[in-house]
């Protein structure tokens, strides 16, 4: 509400002098209590409305579809996966929205789902019925399992106004919160790989920002690929769409992330660009292909104006060109 009003603010400025000078209104008129009534009505209308759209935008979920083909050949051709991202379980999202997750998702019925991070929403005390939520999460049905890695916010930290007001090395992880997702059937990768039904390796990294367990630091792309056969695609999860040279550089064929939210609100949304080279969507980065999804839950304010809350399905082809 805060950012739209200043947006209005900033909007009847500019049409202050368009008016005066192109107009040639004459200044009594700006300075009329008929103005500026007008003006706050207009503007509280506009927040008011926009408030309410993204609420209840906010809370339809959406699918978005991907096409991948990756130019390697693995044993098996075709994998139907699912993808989601910060459900920020807590303060804002609960069981409702959960259950909505788990049922689109199967209706995908996917070979592979990953979690690309931001599960909770820093306090796992914070999470209304927890147990009745793990349960609805362990209703996923895939063929070959759910994996997940933790995001900045999967820590115990104390916020204000939404901001850290702790450094990032007493930023620790709740055991709590590990335990759940290993009771929901949910692998967690800490910066580790796995091979996925003998087809391609999964990589899941740390989060940069917050590893979770204080001064540790999270291991290179190198670390993490150095006994990995080069034959075999590589495909990489982590929660922060960044350095995607480095994961390009490790041999990586898809790069899946989340975090951005894709800025869950306008005009959040038009500025990801100037802090993320995929801020959202599919994005093509020399042989790898990044996909960052805007996520299920938010972040903040329950609201959402000019972007989605979403799922993805990558429908993920290996197709080994011809010499």
């Amino acid at each position: 509400a805060f950012v739209y009003m200043m947006m209005m603010a900033i909007l009847f400025f500019l049409s202050f002098f368009i008016l005066k000078f192109i107009f040639k209104k004459e200044k009594s008129f700006f300075h009329s209590r008929k103005y500026l009534y007008t003006s706050f009505l207009i503007s509280m209308i506009t927040v008011i409305t926009l408030s309410i759209y993204g609420t209840i935008h906010a809370n339809i979920l959406y699918v978005k579809n991907y096409d991948v083909t990756i130019h390697k050949e693995a044993k098996k051709k075709d994998f139907n996966i699912v993808l989601f991202a910060d459900l920020h379980l807590g303060y804002s999202v609960s069981y409702p929205t959960v259950k909505n997750v788990v049922e689109k998702t199967n209706k995908m019925k996917p070979d592979l789902v990953l979690i690309a991070g931001d599960i909770f929403d820093n306090d796992y005390e914070s999470v209304h019925n927890p147990d009745k939520i793990r349960k609805e999460l362990k209703k996923i049905k895939a063929k070959y399992g759910v994996y997940a890695v933790f995001g900045n916010h999967d820590i115990k930290e104390k916020l204000f106004a939404g901001f850290s007001m702790q450094k990032k090395e007493n930023a620790y992880r709740d055991p709590k919160m590990e335990e759940f997702l290993t009771k929901a059937n949910i692998k967690i990768l800490d910066d580790e790989s796995t091979i996925i039904a003998d087809s391609f390796y999964l990589v899941g990294r740390l989060d940069e920002e917050k590893t979770g367990n204080g001064t540790k630091e999270r291991k290179s792309m190198k670390e993490l690929t150095k006994n990995q056969k080069k034959d075999l695609p590589l495909v990489v999860l982590e929660h922060e769409p960044k350095h995607l040279q480095e994961s390009v550089d490790a041999g990586a064929s898809l790069h899946l992330a989340g975090h951005t939210h894709d800025g869950q609100f306008f005009p959040l949304n038009i500025t990801g660009g100037l802090f993320f080279e995929n801020p959202y969507g599919k994005y093509q980065k020399d042989t790898m292909t990044s996909i960052v999804t805007s996520g299920v839950g938010v972040y903040g304010p329950n609201i959402r104006v000019g972007t989605n809350s979403e799922i993805v399905r990558i429908k993920l082809h290996f197709k080994k060109d011809k010499a």
